[in-house]
């Protein structure tokens, strides 16, 4: 299916803002009220590793703007830039400086699913606009007005519940490739152990 990229932007079907304004390291506390998401919380396949999260305090008075299902979080900073879907996320959780929170705008949350979001920023049209755009030699970032201005294709509803069906599968063979592999290497692992083992003398 060739997709084209027309007629909207995503700073016309989404409001864009900056993760919270953490400075410096963002500290680990036992007794910790709230959770933060950061990259390498996340995979560039669109996931979220959500356990792993920092637990701490927030030092501003200012009310944090608290992840929800739905929203689309884009990695801004680092070596790559890719989009995460936020789901079943925990409650009082924001998420670190280096992302961009995509929301996608009321009037149009009956006809751009979340999902299909993520799947399209994470698309080589969208990723080779990214980085063309990205700035700095050795630490790439993309500002704000770069990923509002990136183009977005709104196909139909059911088109884009079939390619992130699609994508869903693609992910969950990829997952269970990769621990077959990993259960394999173990394996290989310990028979080598014992192999070796066995002529020590």
């Amino acid at each position: 299916m060739r997709i084209s990229f027309y007629g909207n932007t995503l700073g016309d079907i989404a409001d864009v803002c900056s993760g919270h304004p953490f400075r410096g390291t963002i500290k680990q506390y036992d007794n910790g009220d709230v959770n933060v998401l950061q990259v390498r919380n996340t995979k560039d396949t669109g996931e979220i590793n959500q356990y792993g999260m920092v637990e701490t305090k927030l030092s501003t008075k200012k009310q944090p703007d608290w992840l929800q299902n739905g929203d689309v979080l884009f990695v801004a900073k680092g070596a790559k830039h890719y989009s995460v879907l936020v789901d079943n996320i925990l409650d009082r959780t924001v998420c670190s400086p280096h992302f961009f929170l995509v929301r996608i705008k009321t009037k149009f949350r009956d006809t751009v699913l979340p999902e299909f979001l993520v799947w399209q920023l994470n698309q080589q049209p969208a990723q080779r606009y990214f980085k063309a755009t990205a700035e700095g030699s050795m630490y790439l970032s993309i500002r704000r007005q770069v990923l509002e201005n990136v183009p977005i294709k709104v196909l139909s509803i059911d088109k884009q519940r079939q390619l992130t069906s699609l994508h869903r599968c693609a992910v969950k063979e990829n997952n269970l490739l990769q621990q077959l592999i990993d259960n394999r290497q173990k394996l290989l692992d310990v028979i080598a152990d014992d192999a070796l083992e066995e002529d020590v003398i």
